[in-house]
């Protein structure tokens, strides 16, 4: 025989097979979710700020200055190259095997001394530009986080990510016209002109990609040392 079970365990079975068992049925409520920071965005374009700002055309004037500069500077060394190598093809016939060696070692040394020139100055050139235009960025980004901060803005965008976008939330000429009154030129440290009379400085690279100063001279090529 079965041993009789208490009514109060028939009881909770009854209602457990109905789905109602209180100790089951009646779980704690689950914590409500935070609510979602709802995004407030703006928009800004970099590269329009470091082309249409006072600053930035500033540091593109002053950079073409010089490069043209240079430009002409060494294409007189070049055209005196070119007459001395003329003028030792000349002597060749003429002059001795040592002294025409002697010549053309001169030569060499100021073939060399240009070729050399050229790439010191486009290194100082670019790093002369490279600072600048870094000290131009800082500020531009200083600036575009004091105009999200006053529209209390969360989220910052670049344009070139952007498809399409609401006029309103585009910042570009906010900020530009911010950085144009906080930095309105900046000085590039340029290298110094050549002294009269000593060596000039060959031309150097410029921020722009069809500057003649992007390579290096057409240096003449040396003559052949006569035996």
């Amino acid at each position: 025989m079965f041993a009789a079970r208490p009514i109060g365990f028939l009881a909770w079975a009854a209602m457990a097979a109905l789905g109602a068992a209180p100790a089951l049925a009646q779980q704690p409520a689950a914590p409500a979710a935070a609510a979602a920071i709802a995004p407030v965005i703006v928009i800004v374009d970099v590269q329009q700020i470091l082309r249409d700002s006072l600053v930035a055309k500033d540091v593109q004037g002053q950079m073409s200055q010089r490069t043209d500069r240079y430009t002409k500077e060494v294409a007189a060394q070049e055209n005196d190259l070119q007459h001395t190598q003329e003028d030792l093809e000349k002597q060749r016939t003429v002059l001795s095997p040592e002294a025409f060696n002697n010549k053309m070692r001169d030569f060499q040394q100021r073939y060399d001394a240009l070729d050399q020139g050229v790439q010191a100055t486009r290194q100082s050139l670019q790093k002369a530009y490279n600072d600048a235009m870094s000290k131009v960025e800082n500020t531009a980004l200083q600036i575009i986080a004091d105009v999200a901060a006053e529209r209390k803005a969360n989220l910052v965008i670049s344009k070139a990510a952007v498809l399409f976008e609401e006029p309103a939330f585009d910042i570009t000429q906010d900020v530009i016209h911010r950085l144009d009154a906080k930095l309105p030129a900046v000085s590039l440290n340029l290298p110094p002109p050549a002294a009269p009379g000593s060596p000039r400085s060959a031309p150097v690279v410029g921020p722009r990609t069809n500057s003649p100063l992007t390579r290096s001279p057409a240096l003449l090529p040396a003559p052949a040392p006569q035996k």
